[in-house]
C-alpha cells in the first residue's frame, strides 16, 4: 500500500481503538483543553503526517534496520532545535552526542563500505527526515498547555486521519493501492494493536515509571526492529551496522538522560 494509505489506516483505527478503550474505562476526553490547544494540535498533526510518511517510505527503499536507526536520529534534531527555538543550553556533552550519532548514521547507511545506491540513499534520507519531523512534533508539544498526553494523541490521530484522507485522494493513492485481505488485516493490526492499544499501555506506564526509565525503555524499539529484521526478514546486518546502532542509540540515550536530569534539577 502507498505510505499515505498506511498512515490514514493507522491513525483512523488507532484513534477509534483509544476512544473505545477510554469509554470502557469510563474516562472522558478534555474538550476544553483540546480547544485551547487546537492550533498547536493541528500543526503537530501535520508534522506527524510528514513523519509517518517518511518513516514508511524509508522501509520501501532500505532495510528495516537502516530505516529505523536513521529515524532514531530524532534526539539529535531535538537537541539542535531546542538550542535554537527554546534557547536551551547546548553543552559539550550534547554536542558530543550529536557528533557520535551522526557518525553512527554514516556507518549504518553503508556509504563507507559499498557506497550508496540511489534506492538505498532514498531510504536513508526518508529515515532521517522522519526523525526530523518527529523531533518537530515533540518540540511543538512543548507549547501545549494543560492537556494530557492521551488527549493530545487522540486529537493528533484524529487530525492525521482528516488530513491524510484528502491528501491520499488528491495524490491518487486510492487508485494505486493494491488492496488485499492480508493488507487490510495487517493495517488493522498496525492501527488497533500497535497504535491504539500500544499507546494506552504506554501512557499507563508513563504514569507509573520515572521519566529516565521510560526514556531508556523506549530504546527497546529500535533494538527490537534490528533483531526482527535480521531473524524474520533475513535482512543483512554487518559489524558496521551494529557499531553504528550502538553509537546512535547510545548517543540518543545519553542526551535524553542528560535532558531528564537537567529538567529534574530545574523543577527542584
Amino acid at each position: 500500500m502507498p505510505s499515505s494509505i498506511i498512515c490514514l489506516g493507522r491513525a483512523f483505527f488507532g484513534v477509534i481503538t483509544i476512544l473505545i478503550l477510554l469509554a470502557l474505562r469510563k474516562e472522558e476526553t478534555d474538550s476544553e483543553a483540546i480547544r485551547r490547544n487546537i492550533w498547536w494540535l493541528l500543526l503537530s498533526s501535520t508534522l506527524m503526517c510528514c513523519n509517518w510518511i517518511c518513516q514508511f517510505e524509508a522501509y520501501k527503499y532500505t532495510t528495516i534496520a537502516t530505516g529505523t536507526l536513521c529515524y532514531y536520529m530524532q534526539p539529535v534534531f531535538y537537541i539542535l532545535a531546542g538550542a535554537i527555538v527554546l534557547k536551551e543550553r547546548l553543552t559539550a556533552k550534547k554536542l558530543v552526542c550529536v557528533a557520535v550519532a551522526f557518525c553512527g548514521m554514516i556507518l549504518v547507511s553503508g556509504v563507507l563500505q559499498t557506497g550508496l545506491h540511489i534506492s538505498e540513499l532514498k531510504g536513508v534520507i526518508f529515515g532521517v527526515s522522519g526523525g526530523f519531523f518527529y523531533a518537530m512534533v515533540v518540540l511543538i508539544n512543548k507549547y501545549m498547555k494543560d492537556i494530557s498526553p492521551v488527549n493530545t494523541t487522540i486529537m493528533q490521530l484524529a487530525l492525521v486521519s482528516v488530513i491524510m484522507l484528502p491528501y491520499s485522494a488528491a495524490t491518487g493513492a486510492f487508485r494505486g493501492a493494491s488492496i488485499t485481505v492480508t493488507g487490510i488485516i495487517c493495517l488493522l493490526i498496525l492501527g488497533v494493536l500497535h497504535t491504539g492499544i500500544g499507546y494506552i499501555i504506554y501512557f499507563d506506564a508513563v504514569n507509573k515509571l520515572p521519566t529516565q526509565t521510560v526514556g531508556i525503555l523506549s530504546y527497546i524499539d529500535p533494538v527490537e526492529a534490528v533483531m526482527l529484521s535480521a531473524f524474520f526478514l533475513r535482512e543483512p546486518i554487518n559489524i558496521y551496522t551494529i557499531i553504528g546502532a550502538v553509537m546512535i542509540l547510545g548517543a540518543a540515550a545519553v542526551s535524553e538522560l542528560t535532558g531528564s536530569r537537567e529538567t529534574a534539577a530545574e523543577t527542584a
